[in-house]
Parts: C-alpha cells; structure tokens; sequence
C-alpha cells in the first residue's frame, strides 16, 4: 500500500504546506500569504514598527515582536481586534485576506474630518513623573512606567509615544503652575523657544534627573534652558544631555 501510494501521489506534486509554516486559519492549501505576511505588509504601508503598531493597539510594547518572531503563534480574539483597528484593516482581512485593505474602514476618528468628544477618548496617556521646579537641579526623574494614566486629548488620537508629566514648583510660573499637567511628544522635534524637559545623566552609576524650561540654545558644548521665576538661565553640560523632549502646547493640545 505504501508503494501504490507514492506512485499515486510524487512529492513533486503535493500542493500542502507543512504545518509548522502555516497556523490557525491560514491552514489551507495552496495558500502563500499569512497573517504575518499581512501584518508586515500593512506596517510597511503604515510606516510603522511592530513597536509603534503594539502601542497603537494598546497592546504591551513587545507584542507585535513576538508574534512576527513565531510562524506558528497567532493572536488572542483581543489581540486580534485591537491589530485590526491599529492596522486600519478587518478582522477577517488579518485572518483569511480577501478584501483589500483601503477598503475598510475600522479607525472611524482617522476616517472622520471631526475629532471625538474628549469624554470619548480613553484614559491611556501614561503619566511618568512629576516636572520639578528647581533651578540648579532637576529633582524628578522621567520613569519608564507610568504612574497613573490620564485621557487623551482628541487631537492627539494617532501619537503613539505620548506620554503626560506634572508640574512641581513654582520655577515656571506664570507659564505652569504646580499640579498643572503637561502633554510631551518626544518624537516631535524642539525648537529654540519652546517648552522642553530635558533628561540628564548626573554620574557615573548612570543615576538620571530631568527638568522642564524654555530651550534657549544648543551648542556642541551645552544645552541652556531659561526658568521664568525667578527669570534665570540654567546651562546643562552637552554630554551629560540624554533627551529633549517637546511640552506640546494648549494649541498642539487643543487644535485651536
């Protein structure tokens, strides 16, 4: 029997893929494109990482990573939802293809010209900290887990690393207040002029401190910041500078 059934079937004409290449719904034959193959197709459409997409959905940072790195992983129904809408794609296009992406429509904010009332949006911005008001020292530091979580602002729908701070101290007055809360972009680059919270590295054991003020000027050197009260212009050694990141303002914030 075995015999009779190779001659029957030559390897040369078995049309099945092995199971470890394929998984879930995409186990059917002569099928060459899978969700990991849509996913990876939609993010280079997207310009997104798998980092940036993972935070769009609202998933953990590494989700996306993981199952690229896996043929035979495939998301939770959740998971699988969130994607959809990050990707701006069905749920069954992500499953089984099909339709063409540019047909769907999931990101009704992104389709619409209006963004939703704030009481819509979802508390998902991580709060990292507080904003010191000390001249000569920074005394927050800007941690990699948040604290608590605030909503987003309508406009700020589609910005992926945003993250929110309060204030402390009265250095910036009249311009921040303590306890007012401030939106950053750290992917929006700063200019001379605004508001900014720069992270600095204080010594060798890579203990860090961050302080927010108006970036007054760059050189290869130093990085000067001015505080408001009293008026003062603080010089930050260039080498010691880790990031600087953009405090969005009520315009950037509010779309006025």
């Amino acid at each position: 029997m075995e015999t009779e059934h190779a001659e029957h079937f030559p390897p040369r004409q078995q049309n099945f893929f092995p199971l470890s290449q394929v998984s879930g719904a995409d186990r059917i034959p002569l099928m060459s494109e899978t969700l990991h193959d849509r996913v990876r197709k939609r993010l280079e459409e997207l310009d997104l990482t798998p980092a940036a997409a993972s935070l769009k959905a609202r998933l953990s940072k590494e989700m996306l990573r993981k199952l690229l790195g896996n043929p035979d992983a495939m998301p939770s129904g959740k998971s699988l939802t969130a994607l959809a809408t990050a990707l701006e794609v069905s749920e069954q296009w992500l499953l089984s293809g099909g339709e063409t992406p540019a047909a769907v429509k999931t990101d009704v904010r992104r389709a619409s010209s209006t963004p939703p009332p704030r009481h819509e949006m979802p508390n998902d911005v991580p709060v990292r900290g507080t904003a010191a008001g000390s001249h000569l020292r920074g005394a927050f530091q800007i941690t990699a887990d948040h604290v608590d979580f605030v909503r987003r602002p309508p406009t700020l729908t589609n910005v992926v690393n945003l993250y929110s701070l309060y204030v402390e101290g009265t250095s910036m007055e009249p311009q921040y207040a303590p306890g007012d809360l401030v939106f950053i972009h750290p992917d929006k680059p700063a200019r001379i002029g605004d508001a900014v919270v720069i992270q600095c590295q204080i010594d060798q054991e890579g203990a860090m401190e961050a302080t927010i003020g108006i970036l007054i000027r760059r050189t290869a050197e130093k990085v000067t910041i001015r505080k408001h009260n009293p008026p003062a212009e603080i010089d930050l050694p260039r080498e010691t500078v880790l990031s600087i990141h953009k405090v969005l303002t009520n315009n950037e914030i509010y779309g006025i």
